[in-house]
């Protein structure tokens, strides 16, 4: 008798751990949901408040950003990155440190998805023949969730123009040319002082999965996108655009 009750107890106890298991790991969805949920929401606010829509506006990409409010929010704002019809839409900021924008929103608040930026080792951003931008991958499908989408060749030939806006209203269009998984840690890849640009090129085309009928013997600059596989922590997958003429 004393055994069946210390078998009831002990049911009684992984019982009362399983329920507790299970209510705290409803909990931490249901946070990591709202989480998810004011992210997507703060994104849709930036874009309709700054980002005016016109269709018949080709040569500006089907949109027009009002910089004057964008730089009084934060004049850490540098660029508009817009990749049509793969939902990447958002400002570009550049801190003093990589950190600063890693997990901090353009208020400058804690956000686990921090913003989009280019990397502080950019002294002249898109007049550097590399500019790294980075974006954290998102399981919500923001930020720069979809650059993976870049992997399938159906997918990169739907979606081949990345185009960058600034303030002084002008845009750079960019051709997409090639995209690959590296070492977080790779040199060659976030390599923002680029003196061998021959090197460079082979760089970009290692590992490569898709073709694209960018012309590498005419590359004036490039724009590197970086974010994680969340797979494994030391890798990132990267897409890179050559700026066309």
């Amino acid at each position: 008798e004393t055994a069946m009750k210390k078998k009831k107890v002990i049911r009684c106890i992984i019982s009362v751990c399983l329920v507790a298991v299970i209510v705290f790991s409803l909990y931490n969805l249901f946070i990591i949901g709202n989480e998810y949920a004011e992210i997507s929401e703060a994104d849709k606010a930036i874009q309709s408040e700054y980002v005016s829509n016109d269709s018949e506006d080709e040569d500006s990409g089907g949109f027009t950003i009002n910089w004057q409010e964008l730089l009084k929010r934060n004049s850490d704002v540098i660029a508009w990155l817009y990749i049509p019809d793969t939902g990447i839409s958002y400002p570009l900021l550049q801190g003093n440190t990589n950190d600063q924008y890693l997990r901090r929103d353009i208020d400058k608040k804690y956000s686990k998805a921090g913003c989009v930026f280019v990397d502080c080792n950019n002294y002249n951003p898109f007049i550097d023949f590399n500019t790294v931008i980075y974006g954290h991958n998102l399981a919500n499908s923001s930020m720069f969730s979809n650059l993976k989408k870049y992997s399938n060749q159906s997918y990169a030939d739907e979606h081949p123009i990345i185009y960058i806006y600034f303030p002084d209203d002008t845009c750079l269009e960019y051709k997409v040319f090639s995209f690959h998984k590296v070492n977080a840690l790779s040199t060659d890849v976030y390599n923002t002082f680029v003196a061998d640009e021959g090197a460079f090129i082979n760089t970009m085309k290692t590992g490569n999965k898709i073709k694209t009928n960018a012309d590498e013997n005419d590359i004036l600059s490039v724009i590197t996108l970086s974010t994680c596989t969340n797979v494994d922590k030391e890798e990132r997958y990267v897409l890179h655009a050559v700026l066309n003429k």
